[in-house]
């Protein structure tokens, strides 16, 4: 039951018969022609940068995931991060709307083969989507769109990834795009190589784009525009004809329909596994879908606070970049050479402040010898300070004694002469007495 509902809603009535006998037949009209290279001229240069003087041109930075500078070889790039790759455009943008882009590069060293580089075209100003070129070391090629937070490859199978059918030659790369009324021819070397379609996006910005884990040096970036397509796009936008018209309508419709059949593919898909299964699908079916949308809400928030920590660190890497320019008005304008002559002052004066250091080292070897014999001297000088003090105590003691005897002898001369000097009194009284 639910199948022939389904298909009832494709009944051929002769009103439908007529729109897709219609459909047809513009699309036996116009297809050929996005199915060939264009053939406009691209011949006014307006934009050519050969990465030599980024200041105020590129954004130079240094962070855990990206590692962007320059130098003499080019525009050096290095995504460091492992899961997704990195738009960056110019400083001052500008919208394109026909043209032919044109960048050459080369990727740095040694890397894995899914290292890819290449152009961001058609980017929106408000972020809504983009479209990505790019090449990887293999010299596949790989067209993507950039919408809604998504990347979705635009080429099948092999996530994207196709070979050309002519053997793409050397190490550098020049990859071109040209593009008018919606359609886009790719290039790679000067061979052509792919040509598709995008409808929605008719203008945008022209950046680069580097892959994940890729080292790569941008060498040359041109834009030429065809000023006979680009007035008469204006005049066609300003007074649209019926031819116009009519082709974009048809090239819509071939869109929708390429769509619808994909969609109706999935459907039978879909109405062949569930034959003869319950309705417990459709309960599974909604609690996907409602994970799906709390999934999609959780993202959203997780987006609005990455804008907000990307609007932070763009803040940061306007005051970095403000700073360089300080710093390089202050030394003459080369950062880096200043950089490399202030690293070999500080080279050299690292040298004189370790032979220095050796020299003091040396020093104070020497003096903690001196000053090891000097402990040792003043331990002797204790012991024998020791031993004086032991021998003039005796010394002391002796003199003690001495003084002790001394003044018993003076006592006893005293004494003595005490007798003596009675005796002698005695005598002289004696005498003088009468016989």
């Amino acid at each position: 039951m639910l199948k022939s509902a389904f298909w009832s809603n494709f009944a051929f009535t002769p009103a439908k018969m007529r729109k897709i006998i219609g459909v047809f037949c513009l699309l036996y009209f116009f297809y050929p022609a996005h199915t060939q290279q264009l053939t406009n001229e691209f011949v006014k240069l307006v934009w050519q940068d050969d990465f030599q003087k980024l200041d105020s041109t590129w954004a130079q930075q240094s962070t855990a995931d990206n590692f962007f500078i320059g130098s003499s070889e080019g525009f050096e790039v290095w995504r460091k991060s492992k899961r997704t790759g990195f738009f960056t455009f110019a400083l001052i943008v500008k919208e394109f709307r026909i043209f032919d882009a044109s960048l050459q590069f080369v990727f740095d060293g040694k890397g894995s083969s899914e290292n890819s580089a290449g152009l961001v075209l058609q980017a929106q100003p408000d972020g809504a989507g983009a479209l990505i070129v790019e090449v990887n070391r293999k010299k596949q090629f790989r067209i993507r769109r950039a919408a809604s937070h998504r990347i979705m490859p635009q080429t099948d199978p092999n996530g994207g990834w196709r070979k050309p059918d002519k053997k793409i030659k050397g190490d550098a790369v020049t990859l071109s795009v040209k593009t008018n009324d919606k359609v886009y021819a790719v290039y790679i070397n000067g061979i052509y190589v792919h040509t598709f379609m995008e409808i929605e996006y008719s203008k945008g910005w022209i950046g680069l784009y580097v892959g994940p884990e890729t080292p790569v040096i941008y060498k040359n970036i041109t834009v030429k525009i065809d000023d006979e397509a680009s007035s008469l796009l204006e005049a066609a936008t300003a007074y649209p004809d019926d031819r116009k018209s009519l082709s974009l309508a048809t090239t819509r419709l071939k869109e929708v329909i390429q769509k619808k059949d994909l969609h109706i593919t999935e459907l039978e898909d879909q109405l062949e596994d569930q034959t003869g299964l319950n309705y417990k699908a459709d309960s599974v079916l909604l609690k996907q879908s409602q994970e799906a949308v709390a999934r999609v809400d959780e993202l959203e928030d997780e987006l609005e606070k990455a804008n907000a920590d990307k609007l932070a660190l763009e803040k940061e890497l306007l005051k970095l970049q403000q700073f360089k320019n300080s710093a390089a008005d202050s030394y003459g304008g080369n950062v880096a050479e200043n950089l490399i002559n202030i690293n070999e002052e500080l080279r050299l004066e690292l040298h004189k402040s370790k032979k220095s250091n050796e020299e003091l080292e040396t020093g104070l070897l020497k003096q903690q010898a001196q000053v090891a014999e000097w402990i040792k001297k003043i331990n002797q000088l204790e012991n024998f300070s020791e031993d004086s003090k032991t021998t003039i105590q005796y010394q002391r003691s002796q003199l003690m004694w001495k003084d002790s005897v001394t003044r018993e002898q003076q006592k006893n001369i005293k004494s003595l002469e005490k007798v003596v000097k009675e005796a002698d009194k005695d005598k002289k009284q004696s005498s003088i007495r009468p016989g």
